[in-house]
């Protein structure tokens, strides 16, 4: 039989398979196309083809246009609740009803978009408010883009590499829908480079404006407490306190009470479709979206968010290296929560940022380099997968960052050790 089998193998053979490993060897395995002049060409496409669609979009009637010409989008919402609060009624926000009335009365449309946030982040929205909508996008997308650009900066040290991880498409994705993904990915990376340069006040002080958003932070608190971060938790705790304590004060009780009574109706909208499964990433959309029941989905969403925070507590008790702490804690921190939207994969540029500055430095580990480049390439088209092909690929992403990060963690000569090397 042997033989036989080794007969079949023609010379033509086998110098296809020694191409084949040999390609592999050096595309996938060592990520030798993942070149500068790729990368340079490719960041430089991106920027220009934002300009081309935000062009098309704002000055040209389109689909995302409604019939008095206002611009459709999720920044709607934002832009109205700075409004809102401008007025003086920044509660109508939080009742669904309300506020889709009001969008309908301003818009002439039947398009509507909800408001989920706190009033911390509505208090950001009102000096963007004060302009035109399409003005107050631009500035909006403008500002929260470059604090994005300029907090990766501190991490990977140049501003070209900043550039380009700033114009991946995860981030186009939330700047074509007025999103604050690059505003919070901003904060997180802060809030990260703050700890690992020894200021835990700052970094503290950037965690708690993080709370605009407080579903992206549920792993936060036990990070800190497994790395002793007590500084950094004390700070982050306080000023929490404080940007609360100030929306109460510029918005009024009225704003956080209706903001609490939302709650349940936004884990309604989440479990019975309101926002389309298909356009989440979390654990438990994509079950759903494979027709497996509320219950044994939302089980196997808790018991991915308790491994995923058996990885972060491991990880931050016993190492410093904050390309293994990033990868592993916002990652982790996209895996656990159940409520998260396609552009909140823009936090991944983050871990990202990190580990492509470690592999520069001390070289990629095998394979690195093509899964980084498969988060990029994917981070923009999980949606459109899971909507047109009934495939829910989003949680793979976040999946993918955090082994990255558990297997250098692993990997390390003494990972017990590393905290106190």
């Amino acid at each position: 039989m042997v033989s036989k089998i080794d007969d079949r193998v023609t010379p033509q053979h086998s110098k296809l398979l020694s191409h084949s490993k040999i390609f592999w060897h050096r595309n996938v395995r060592n990520g030798e196309w993942f070149t500068w002049d790729k990368i340079r060409f490719s960041s430089l496409y991106a920027a220009v083809l934002l300009v081309f669609i935000l062009t098309y979009l704002l000055l040209i009637p389109n689909a995302f246009t409604s019939p008095n010409g206002t611009f459709l989008i999720d920044y709607f919402s934002f832009w109205l609740a700075g409004q809102q609060a401008i007025s003086g009624t920044p509660e109508l926000v939080y009742n669904l009803a309300e506020f889709a009335a009001l969008q309908n009365q301003v818009s002439e449309s039947d398009t509507v978009f909800a408001f989920f946030y706190p009033p911390t982040f509505q208090l950001i929205q009102i000096p963007y408010a004060l302009l035109p909508m399409k003005l107050a996008f631009l500035a909006f997308i403008g500002t929260t883009t470059l604090l994005l650009w300029c907090a990766l900066r501190l991490i990977v040290g140049n501003w070209v590499w900043a550039a380009a991880l700033t114009v991946i498409p995860a981030s186009l994705n939330n700047a074509m829908h007025g999103q604050n993904a690059a505003l919070t990915t901003a904060l997180y990376a802060l809030f990260l480079i703050g700890l690992e340069r020894k200021k835990p006040v700052i970094a503290g002080i950037v965690l708690g404006i993080l709370t605009i958003k407080p579903q992206l932070g549920m792993l936060i608190p036990f990070a800190l407490i497994a790395g002793a971060n007590w500084h950094c938790f004390t700070s982050a705790t306080i000023t929490t306190a404080v940007v609360a304590g100030l929306s109460l004060a510029l918005l009024g009780e009225s704003a956080w009470i209706s903001f609490l009574q939302q709650i349940p109706v936004t884990s309604e909208v989440m479990h019975s479709n309101g926002v389309s499964w298909g356009k989440m990433i979390s654990i438990y959309s994509s079950l759903r979206q494979l027709n497996i029941g509320h219950a044994n989905s939302f089980s196997l969403q808790i018991i991915s968010a308790l491994a995923v925070l058996i990885c972060v507590w491991i990880t931050w008790r016993y190492c410093e290296k904050m390309s293994i702490r990033a990868a592993v804690l916002v990652a982790g921190g996209l895996l656990a929560t159940p409520f998260a939207l396609n552009y909140d994969l823009t936090l991944l540029i983050v871990p990202c940022a990190f580990l492509i500055r470690d592999g520069l430095k001390h070289g990629f580990l095998p394979y690195e380099k093509a899964a980084l480049a498969s988060f990029i390439v994917l981070s923009s088209s999980t949606a459109s997968i899971a909507l047109q092909f009934g495939t829910p690929i989003a949680p793979l992403l976040p999946l993918s960052i955090l082994l990255l990060g558990m297997r250098r963690f692993i990997q390390s000569p003494d990972p017990v050790t590393l905290r106190n090397s």
